[in-house]
């Protein structure tokens, strides 16, 4: 993939769209589209990404941080009476309580993915401390069932551990995203990366992977979790890309970078337009935007339509 020659009108709109453009799987995507590629997107993607490492393309720097990540959890260890089909387990049946194995996360923008990782004795209140004051310097944290299912665990054990955290984050759930906008036969991870052509998690061998972890302590059977969380949290990051655009926004990131509200509430970016108008059953008028950039599609008020259109006279008089 590294070596296929592309055409040079490609590899130009390639290195004219890094200036303003941040995710790799957004832009192969769009480039696939656009040109009418045979290629997959992953190996556009991979094209993507050896030219952005060529041309070690400087953006400027956002005014907001966004992050994504993942997390693997160790199981409950419970005394039963019999094996089958068990209808109930009291917590009195409980041996060992689940514990944070391992997160991994990165930050938008930025290649490096980061992991901490449970101590040799399986304790894990060392990483949830640093995760917690990772997750505070955070604009928007985005997770697959994070809002149901990695944060409360994070808060489960930072609360048994004596570990500050907010009650609350300012969060974007990408499973409750696809499940409302969508149709999609299955709302799982691996399937929207299948379905959206961007990628697939990474295989194992089920619950022997944990168990080799947990109970074996198995040094290299936790760099396989390991390497299998870090897939998630990339794989994360681009089915969310790809999503972006079909869905509503949690956060506004103009408004966080000290933009207007017409400004892209995804990206930041000044670069937008009028999709078209909509008046409610209430008389309001409602201004439908686009982002030329990112594609986000996002609505604001007459009022900030009117401040538009004076930006844009402002700036066409320059």
């Amino acid at each position: 993939m590294a070596n296929h020659k592309y055409p040079k009108q490609v590899e130009e709109y390639i290195k004219t769209r890094l200036e303003s453009i941040e995710n790799v799987m957004a832009l192969a995507r769009e480039v696939k589209l656009n040109f009418n590629l045979d290629n997959s997107v992953e190996s556009i993607r991979y094209k993507i990404k050896t030219i952005k490492d060529d041309l070690q393309v400087e953006r400027h720097k956002k005014g907001y941080k966004r992050l994504f990540f993942d997390i693997e959890t160790s199981y409950l260890l419970c005394r039963l009476w019999r094996v089958g089909k068990v209808n109930w387990v009291s917590h009195d049946q409980i041996v060992q309580d689940k514990k944070i194995i391992c997160i991994s996360y990165k930050w938008e923008g930025e290649n490096k993915i980061h992991t901490l990782i449970w101590d040799k004795r399986q304790n894990d209140k060392k990483l949830i401390k640093e995760f917690i004051k990772i997750l505070g310097q955070a604009d928007e944290i985005i997770a697959h069932n994070g809002d149901r299912f990695d944060i409360k665990e994070i808060r489960t054990r930072a609360i048994k551990e004596g570990l500050l955290m907010f009650p609350r984050y300012r969060t974007l759930d990408t499973l409750k995203k696809s499940r409302k906008y969508f149709n999609f036969h299955s709302n799982k991870l691996d399937y929207l990366g299948e379905y959206l052509e961007v990628g697939r998690k990474q295989e194992h061998d089920g619950f022997q992977l944990w168990i080799d972890v947990v109970e074996g302590k198995s040094k290299e059977r936790l760099e396989e979790m390991v390497s299998y969380c870090e897939q998630d949290v990339i794989l994360l990051e681009d089915v969310f890309s790809v999503l972006s655009p079909y869905i509503d926004h949690n956060t506004n990131f103009a408004i966080v970078s000290g933009g207007e509200k017409y400004h892209c509430p995804n990206c930041s970016s000044k670069n937008t337009k009028l999709s078209h108008t909509d008046t409610t059953p209430m008389g309001y008028i409602k201004r439908n935007m686009k982002c030329l950039d990112c594609k986000k599609q996002f609505v604001i008020s007459n009022k900030s339509y009117v401040n538009y259109l004076k930006d844009q006279y402002k700036s066409s008089s320059k």
